[in-house]
């Protein structure tokens, strides 16, 4: 019965059209003094034809309209009913796409959430580390002062590196671009690595850089990444920053990176063979670089020997440099 009030509602324009029909026949039959019997035969003639067709429309409309009573709240197109009305059709064009595009944005959110747990995993992993050594330092009386801050350092680093994942998807919005000599940048980095450097009696060799238009703030962070990395794997040796052709290289004496690692550096969680050796990586430092890199309009990439040494190249965009 509701299905049936529903489609005289739904209707209800082709029941005004009638009744004015009938109320016009109804006056040019007393207009016309015509006898009562000929608006009989106009309604019951009319009945007769349109009857037929209104049972019709009815029985489709109702059926479909039971079906969408059916149809899962969790699913709806799965069982929405076919309609041969354009207007219904493009309603349910525009409602598919929707769904579409809604289930797309869940997964996206969904993978991000992922990865976000995924790394977040990684992160505490590798703060275990420091953790662990703090601990047992402050067990062993007399403390030892300059490697309890060293570890503090470390756990600092890492905090620091997580609030910049954090940040990470929000680049863009957080740039402040400016010419920017690249030699102070990378010194005061150094300064704040001293303690992994001088701990291994380790020479670090700034040469000339350009200035560069960019973001010191992000590109701070990639250098810090890639000078970590390198005192690190480095044991004995230097380290040594220059400008080559359109890259600023940063190059060590380190173990080196098997050439099999190499395609996969910057993968988020790949630590690569001397990683899982050490336990020292997480794999978030370079693979948040190289996305950093590309949103400055930079790129990354690796050159390294087993033994000898690995080159960071850091491709700046510009074709020329102003000297500082």
């Amino acid at each position: 019965m509701r299905d049936v009030l529903a489609y005289a509602k739904a209707r209800v324009l082709t029941w005004s059209v009638l009744a004015v029909i009938i109320v016009v026949a109804a006056s040019i039959v007393f207009l016309e003094d015509l006898p009562p019997v000929a608006l009989l035969d106009g309604v019951v003639i009319g009945a007769a034809l349109l009857l037929p067709i209104i049972g019709v429309d009815a029985w489709r409309w109702c059926n479909q309209y039971h079906e969408l009573n059916l149809t899962p709240a969790e699913d709806p197109l799965s069982r929405m009913p076919e309609s041969s009305d354009p207007m219904a059709q493009q309603y349910q064009s525009i409602i598919a796409a929707q769904n579409n595009a809604q289930a797309a944005l869940q997964v996206a959110t969904q993978k991000q959430t992922q990865t976000l747990s995924d790394n977040f995993a990684l992160w505490s992993h590798q703060m275990k580390t420091p953790l662990a050594a703090l601990d047992l330092l402050l067990q062993v009386p007399p403390v030892d002062i300059q490697a309890a801050r060293t570890e503090v350092r470390r756990i600092d680093r890492y905090v620091q590196m997580m609030l910049t994942y954090i940040k990470l998807n929000d680049v863009n919005r957080d740039l402040v671009l400016t010419a920017t000599p690249l030699t102070p940048l990378v010194n005061h980095t150094i300064r704040e690595l001293a303690d992994l450097f001088i701990g291994k009696n380790l020479a670090v060799h700034v040469h000339q850089l350009p200035v560069v238009v960019t973001d010191a703030q992000w590109l701070g962070f990639i250098f810090e990444q890639i000078l970590t990395n390198a005192a690190k794997y480095t044991e004995s040796g230097s380290v040594d920053v220059y400008a080559e052709a359109d890259a600023i290289v940063v190059a060590d004496t380190g173990i080196g990176i098997a050439k099999s690692d190499l395609p996969r550096l910057f993968e988020p969680g790949f630590s690569g063979y001397n990683g899982r050796m050490n336990q020292k990586a997480s794999g978030l430092g370079l693979a948040m670089s190289q996305t950093i890199a590309e949103k400055l309009g930079f790129k990354l990439s690796v050159q390294s020997q087993i033994g000898v040494g690995t080159k960071v190249f850091i491709h700046l965009a510009q074709k020329s440099f102003r000297k500082e």
